[in-house]
């Protein structure tokens, strides 16, 4: 079974990240400035923090930056070869002192630096994010010299850069995200192999793009994991269910000819996991994942033009409750 369902509904929260050998909108997205073409460019990453604050009011946090005398999000250049995602907890939580966990792609605003050598373009992917220590220690030091938690309405009044107005817009327009959602597809598997299609295990690569599997979604700190039967499935999903220390559950329901049965019934299923809050993770056969993403985003009104998923990759599927309001590439 293929990935017959397109998505096309006229609105979207979708991240479009390069996969992996492409560059976003033919560009490097490391955080070096590159001198390729016409233009330098420098990627960034940041994440709005918020928490329910005491006066029953969303808070987020805002830091001081002495040396350009402003409030702002915190944010900062992505290392080279670094994924965004993996830039932007490790951004909050070096300029913040509190350990985040993400939730969903924000926007990706963009602006231009004066420099006599060329100008630089420059864009940062923000993330909204939570955290479970959100009074954690903070140091100040040159580059950061206060952390605070700001209402939505007093981060708009110090927050005056057009930029993290636009962060705030985008945060403010979405409800709360409950869940999410991890689905991914096997990494690759061996070639060569005589015994059952079920038994086929992972190639080399396929361990390696499983590692680098687990090291983006256990950012996301999933409390499930589950897995078709397939033992390709198992070993992609194992490595980041031991880095969570959570249970690996095998379900049927997320095998190719389960879902031939009934297409419907795999959303469902991630409906219901959705409805339990937090942070889960699934690894599904490949037809299965592009199937259900199109499917989900179909039913929720979000356009993802492309559903197509290669070995390794994964979605990350933002829920209000059971309801899908974001979707985002790893």
């Amino acid at each position: 079974m293929g990935c017959p369902h397109t998505a096309s509904a006229s609105s979207a929260r979708v991240a479009r990240f390069p996969r992996l050998g492409e560059s976003q909108y033919g560009m490097s997205v490391s955080g070096t400035a590159s001198t390729s073409g016409a233009r330098r460019h420098v990627a960034a990453a940041g994440g709005l923090l918020w928490r329910n604050g005491e006066r029953g009011l969303v808070e987020l946090v805002a830091v001081w930056r002495p040396q350009v005398g402003n409030w702002s999000l915190p944010k900062g250049k992505l290392d080279p070869g670094e994924h965004p995602l993996t830039a932007a907890c490790r951004e909050v939580e070096e300029e913040t002192g509190i350990p985040v966990i993400p939730q969903m792609w924000l926007c990706r605003p963009s602006y231009v630096l004066p420099n006599p050598a060329g100008d630089v373009l420059k864009w940062v992917d923000y993330w909204s994010m939570r955290t479970e220590k959100p009074e954690a220690g903070f140091t100040a030091d040159e580059e950061i010299g206060e952390r605070r938690w700001l209402t939505l309405s007093e981060a708009r009044a110090a927050l005056t850069r057009p930029r993290d107005q636009e962060v705030l817009k985008a945060f403010a327009s979405l409800p709360a995200v409950t869940a999410t959602v991890i689905l991914a597809a096997p990494a690759e598997v061996e070639a060569s192999w005589d015994g059952p299609e079920v038994t086929r295990p992972l190639s080399d690569r396929g361990r390696d793009q499983a590692v680098r599997l687990a090291a983006l979604t256990s950012l996301y700190q999933p409390d499930r994991a589950y897995s078709a039967t397939g033992r390709a499935s198992v070993q992609t999903v194992e490595p980041v269910a031991h880095a969570v220390r959570c249970t690996l559950s095998g379900d049927s329901t997320f095998d190719a000819e389960a879902h031939g049965r009934n297409p419907l019934r795999t959303g469902v299923q991630v409906r219901e996991l959705a409805g339990g809050g937090g942070a889960a993770i699934v690894c599904a056969e490949p037809e299965v994942v592009c199937d259900t993403v199109a499917i989900l985003a179909d039913e929720d009104g979000l356009e993802v033009p492309d559903v197509s998923t290669r070995a390794g990759e994964a979605w990350v599927l933002s829920l209000s409750g059971q309801r899908l309001i974001g979707l985002e590439r790893l």
